[in-house]
Order: C-alpha cells, then structure tokens, then sequence
C-alpha cells in the first residue's frame, strides 16, 4: 500500500509541475494518475491528505470547467476531515473563492435525466410508487409493505 501512495505522491507532484508549465492536458493525465493510485489505498490521513490535494489541484486547473465544482466539493471534504493545516485553508480560501463567484454549486441536470421514480420501485417514504411490481399487502408472502428499504437521496453535500 506505502507504494501506491508513493506512486500516488509522484503523479501528483508531476501534475502540478505540468500545470506550473501551462500544460494543462498534461497535469490532468498526471492528476487522473494519481486519483487511480489513491483509489486502491485503504483510507488513512495520508491518502485522504493526497486526495484533497490532487482534487483541488484539478479544481485550480480549470475553474470554470464543468467538473470543477465537483473537484472543489471533493478537496473541499477530504481537507477537512484530515485536519492537515495547509491543506485545509487552500480548501478554504478556494471555497469562498468559488461561493463568491457562485462556482460552487453542481451545473443543473437537465429536466429529463433527472431522477424519476420508476414502477415497482420504493418512494423516499417508504411506500411504493401505486403503480404495482413491488410487493404490497396482497402480494407479499409476509404480508407487509415489504421492498427495500428508503434510499436515501444522493443530492448536493451540505458542506457549509
């Protein structure tokens, strides 16, 4: 695992340097590397320090790309929950930075990918949707509302 992170640590550093240079293409490449790596590690401070700063890296490289806000959401929460000072107040100062322009927030997803609900299938409530394939009082072999249970609702983390 130590070598993944090492592994890790070079693609990034790479990355960066590539981005100094203006190689925008290139630090991306460099920077996917990296997130690859990291993905394989077991999570530990180390790993989530790395991933707050690649993440935030590819936010830096191009902030108004579709993707960077996403970027920033994930640096933004790994460099948090890893407490590392420096880490935490670039995660900071590119936060306010991006909420005062208002580049924090996900694009919105047109009216048709949106997520319906389709028949069969549970509603956030907990009953299933009236429109049959799941199994209801009548059709269940215990005789419960039976399905699965809730899920909960993947929207927009409340960072701050």
């Amino acid at each position: 695992m130590r070598e993944l992170l090492y592994e890790a640590a070079k693609h990034y550093r790479r990355g960066k340097t590539l981005a100094e240079r203006g190689d925008a293409r290139a630090a991306g490449v460099a920077f996917e590397e990296a997130l690859r790596e990291l993905q394989a590690v077991r999570p530990q401070r180390m790993r989530d320090v790395l991933l707050a700063q690649v993440y935030l890296s590819r936010h830096q490289l191009a902030p108004d790309d579709a993707d960077a806000a996403a970027d920033l959401r994930m640096g933004y929460a790994y460099a948090r929950t890893t407490g590392e000072p420096n880490v935490r107040a670039l995660a900071e100062r590119l936060w306010r930075a991006a909420v005062a322009e208002g580049r924090h927030l996900a694009p919105a997803r047109p009216k048709d990918a949106a997520r319906r609900d389709r028949p069969g299938q549970q509603r956030g409530d907990g009953r299933g949707d009236g429109r049959g394939g799941g199994r209801g009082r009548a059709g269940g072999r215990r005789g419960g509302a039976g399905g699965r249970a809730p899920q909960a609702d993947a929207g927009e983390p409340g960072l701050d």
